[in-house]
């Protein structure tokens, strides 16, 4: 029995066992979570096809999945350019994602197709997430040699003892005579 569900804009064709990525959704790794937009369910048989098709969702009929990754996808290179102006932009971008496991598809009229607890915990052992973990939006630029050189002239001014940055004595004032 397989389901599409709706989330984040987007559709996603869902079966029990089956690890789905997503947009962000709130909640930490392990928490289970209900889609209720669910807009086709199908059971394929060996003869036919049963299919339950909603107007545009299904009354009744709930995906059940669990949390398993948090993170940020691949980075997205944007480049602008516009030729012989001189201009050109790079900007990248990472998506945040959500990692579901899938463990039940009910159709909203009293058929369930679960994951076993025996299969979920296969699955969870075999699960390695590609996702980055969120960091800084960005890194400060690291200064080098010019923090140590900063840091030499400071101390300097405060020990008074550098040629370059005492006063010179001041010249001898001289007064005409009437």
């Amino acid at each position: 029995m397989y389901a599409v569900i709706q989330t984040g804009g987007k559709q996603y064709k869902v079966q029990p066992g089956e690890v789905v990525q997503v947009e962000k959704l709130e909640g930490e790794i392990g928490t289970a979570t209900k889609f209720s937009n669910v807009l086709l369910v199908a059971k394929p048989g060996t003869d036919a096809t049963t299919i339950w098709l909603g107007k545009p969702m299904l009354n009744g009929a709930v995906v059940d999945a669990e949390i398993v990754g948090q993170g940020r996808g691949h980075k997205e290179i944007i480049v602008k350019m516009k030729r012989r102006k001189q201009y050109r932009r790079t900007q990248g971008h990472r998506q945040e994602l959500t990692q579901l496991l899938v463990l039940g598809v009910s159709n909203g009229s009293g058929e369930k197709l679960e994951l076993s607890a025996s299969d979920k915990k296969a699955k969870l052992d075999a699960f390695t997430s590609h996702l980055k973990a969120k960091g800084p939006a960005f890194s400060p630029k690291r200064l080098g040699s010019r923090k140590k050189l900063g840091a030499k002239i400071v101390a300097e001014n405060k020990a008074g003892g550098s040629s370059e940055s005492a006063k010179k004595p001041t010249a001898k004032k001289t007064t005409k005579k009437a």
